[in-house]
């Protein structure tokens, strides 16, 4: 197992300790570095909560990659015996599969229309140890909650509820053994991509840099963490509202858009539509960053 943070030593003074003190107050100065470079941009919980509900009925969201599921056991980090918590849950259904082989579920997600899908599923299904809770992880308090060090593992799985270095520290703060955050870390997206130029965006990737962050604070903070990458397809199929709300969501994310540019895109995806339905398919490669505390 691996401290969060580097022990006292156990000399006081000499050339020694003045080695170890310069060592943390390096420690110090690059996490403060990676606090300030990892910023999400424009942070709306409103916004972020139209743009996921108008994509709760797309069955991309529904879909397991059991890969993720598999790591997860052959690593060790599910048990019979554990609480397990599930940050941007999305329609549960990874909460869902785990019910089976853990304690307990309890999934959070900003999104009340993809909750719901996955509250029917939970009904439908009888389960009775998965909980979905509506949350924004970006202002959920951990010790209010009663979720700081609650959970033997906490784990997030392609999810924007990851998004800067405070989210993340909550993620870890959240366990008091496991944690897993499996995220994109290169995207090819047509349409996005002609959104984006339409706006006036250079095309650098939204995941670019996230993972290498994750890793630089992991490992600064003395951690050993564990990777494990998967190429996955992502098809989408949405209609041209839900397509809008996506898009134009995301984009705003980056810059605030003129009229002219909102009409400019709309026109573009109502171009893209065939019997109302607007397609693409997103190439992903995805990893997964994990540890022990």
């Amino acid at each position: 197992m691996s401290s969060s943070t580097l022990s006292q030593p156990p000399w006081e003074s000499g050339p020694q300790a003045a080695d170890f003190n310069k060592q943390m107050e390096l420690i110090t100065v690059k996490i403060e570095e990676i606090k300030k470079a990892w910023i999400f941009g424009n942070r709306d919980a409103q916004s972020d909560m139209q743009i996921w509900d108008s994509q709760a009925d797309d069955p991309t969201y529904h879909h397991i990659y059991d890969e993720f599921l598999k790591m997860l056991e052959t690593e060790g980090m599910i048990d019979k015996r554990f609480d397990v918590l599930d940050v941007g849950c999305g329609a549960g259904i990874y909460s869902v599969a785990l019910s089976g082989k853990v304690d307990s579920v309890t999934g959070v997600d900003i999104s009340p229309k993809m909750l719901a899908h996955g509250r029917k599923m939970i009904e439908d299904t009888g389960l009775k140890n998965v909980t979905l809770r509506q949350m924004d992880w970006n202002t959920a308090d951990l010790n209010a909650l009663g979720m700081k060090e609650h959970f033997d593992l906490v784990f997030a799985h392609n999810t924007p509820a990851i998004c800067d270095m405070e989210t993340f520290e909550k993620l870890n703060d959240a366990s008091r053994r496991f944690c897993a955050v499996c995220s994109p870390i290169k995207m090819i997206e047509p349409i996005m991509q002609e959104v984006r130029k339409i706006a006036g965006i250079s095309n650098g990737e939204e995941c670019d840099s996230n993972f290498t962050y994750m890793l630089d604070i992991l490992l600064h903070k003395n951690h050993t963490p564990k990777l494990h990458y998967e190429k996955q397809v992502w098809p989408m199929n949405q209609s041209f509202e839900d397509a809008c709300a996506f898009y134009i969501g995301r984009v705003k994310k980056s810059k605030e858009l003129s009229k002219s540019e909102i009409s400019d895109i709309k026109e573009y995806l109502g171009s893209l539509s065939k019997e109302g339905i607007i397609s693409d398919r997103i190439d992903t490669t995805v990893a997964t960053i994990y540890w022990e505390k």
